[in-house]
């Protein structure tokens, strides 16, 4: 191929421009989905903490109330509590679990469609 001037310069092999250009793409959309996962995460880790510590509250108040009408119950209950607190605590757990499972699979995209074949005339040869 006739360069500039009349010279005959060999053509360097390149990638396509849009190769690079669905690449580049590609890298930052998977960074924002991940960020945007991360903050979706948190945000709901933080709505089922917040969850947790009220009832925890509520437990914790209920049982004051019930031991200052009867203080024999204090020792009895004190299993008991511990146990439905703890229970609380894993459905938690699961609630968190299941709010990943279901936003990952509301996530998934598509395979991304393939480049065009490289036209008569591209830099590809």
């Amino acid at each position: 191929m006739m360069g500039k001037g009349g010279t005959d310069r060999a053509q360097p092999n390149y990638v396509s421009h849009e190769d690079d250009v669905t690449k580049a793409r590609d890298v930052p959309s998977a960074v924002t989905r991940a960020a945007a996962r991360s903050r979706a995460i948190q945000t709901k880790r933080r709505e089922i903490e917040e969850v947790y510590r009220q009832d925890c509250d509520t437990f914790g108040v209920v049982v004051k109330m019930l031991i200052a009408k009867d203080p024999s119950l204090e020792r009895p209950i004190q299993s008991s509590l511990h146990e439905n607190l703890r229970e609380v605590g894993l459905r938690c757990v699961e609630a968190m679990q299941d709010f990943i499972k279901e936003y990952d699979a509301r996530q998934v995209s598509p395979m991304p469609t393939p480049p065009p074949p490289p036209q008569e005339g591209s830099l590809l040869r």
